[in-house]
């Protein structure tokens, strides 16, 4: 499926360029950054499916990164000491995960709690961008994990299409005014469609019948770190990935969803 991924993106910008005096400069330039970045992610992934070791490797440094802009939420300078701490519980934890040792795992956050008892949001800061975000690279079958990933990033824009295309009725107008009830069920709809479509003709094992909760709690992610952007009057989480904003704008939909996935591999 990256393949195929890899193969829409390339003809995504070759398309783009036909129709450039079409759109403005501005749309034109933010489309081809978006475009280079997906790109990008693809070959991480890509990279990330080799084998296991890479694709622990690569979520270490989606937890990293996540956890620097986490911080921002709450107003905490990400200092020399926090930087040191965010790289060893991190290395520690996916060696946990590699081992598949719960106990290193349960420790590791029983040090954090005892460490951080007196500032409580790096405590949830690394419970959100290591435990929850991680969970799902405890899965072995690296094909599982990169087949839901792309569903979640596929659900991600069936509900943007949806919502600009159908959407009327807000859905959090407060937090993130552009989402709607269209765009949502729309987006669970052609989500689950897709799976069924890919396990009948392309035999790909998806749970098609979790798929719709998966995307409802994708959903909640989303507004989740939405909430928490309004709060402290961010547009994005960060400008890391050029076009789509910092790494938490991209994986937002994984914070919740990765334990869910892990569970219904263990079904």
């Amino acid at each position: 499926m990256l393949i195929a991924m890899l193969v829409v993106d390339i003809l995504a910008l070759i398309i783009l360029f036909f129709i450039k005096k079409k759109i403005s400069e501005k749309k034109f330039n933010n489309i081809v950054q978006r475009i280079f970045t997906w790109f990008i992610i693809i070959i991480l992934f890509l990279l990330g499916s080799i084998n296991r070791i890479y694709m622990l490797m690569l979520f270490g440094l989606i937890s990293i990164l996540s956890f620097k802009e986490f911080l921002q939420f709450a107003y905490i300078k990400y200092d020399n000491e926090l930087k040191l701490y965010n790289l060893t519980v991190n290395l520690i934890f996916y060696i946990g995960i590699y081992f598949k040792n719960t106990y290193i795992l349960l420790i590791l956050f029983l040090f954090i709690c005892l460490k951080f008892y007196k500032r409580g949001f790096i405590i949830f800061a690394f419970f959100i961008t290591t435990y929850l975000i991680g969970s799902i690279s405890y899965i072995d079958d690296l094909n599982f994990i990169i087949n839901y990933l792309i569903l979640i990033e596929l659900n991600d824009v069936f509900q943007y299409i949806s919502g600009n295309i159908l959407g009327k009725r807000k859905i959090t107008p407060k937090i993130s005014p552009n989402k709607t009830v269209e765009g949502l069920i729309g987006g669970i709809i052609l989500t689950t469609l897709t799976a069924t479509l890919l396990k009948n003709f392309v035999n790909i094992n998806f749970q098609v019948k979790f798929i719709p909760y998966i995307c409802l709690i994708g959903f909640i992610g989303d507004v989740f770190i939405s909430a928490l952007k309004r709060k402290v009057n961010l547009k994005d989480s960060g400008t890391l990935l050029l076009g789509h904003g910092g790494i938490l704008d991209r994986v937002d939909s994984l914070i919740f969803t990765a334990p869910i996935i892990l569970l219904i591999f263990k079904l």
